[in-house]
């Protein structure tokens, strides 16, 4: 094979690691969008409850969904950066 046909390969290979990343970084930007509403309206309304059980439910809800969006920003930025650091 020539240089030339290796390049063009090789191209497309990365070309398609690429769109795949790509795709999981859009991805996980509306996973993260959805749990940061979900955040807002679960503190709204342990803003607004007053019965103490059901103060806690949405407590341990909202601690869940602050967990998951941190673990979520941390995925994120590790794509990011492995993004702009391809070549």
């Amino acid at each position: 094979m020539s240089v030339k046909s290796l390049l063009e390969k090789l191209n497309i290979l990365l070309s398609e690691e690429h769109r795949e990343q790509l795709a999981k970084y859009k991805s996980l930007k509306k996973v993260l969008r959805a749990l940061r509403r979900e955040k807002a309206a679960l503190k709204e309304s342990l803003a607004t409850t007053e019965n103490e059980a059901a103060r806690k439910d949405i407590d341990s809800r909202l601690k869940i969904v602050s967990a998951q969006r941190k673990k979520g920003l941390k995925v994120l930025k590790k794509l990011k950066s492995e993004r702009n650091n391809k070549p």
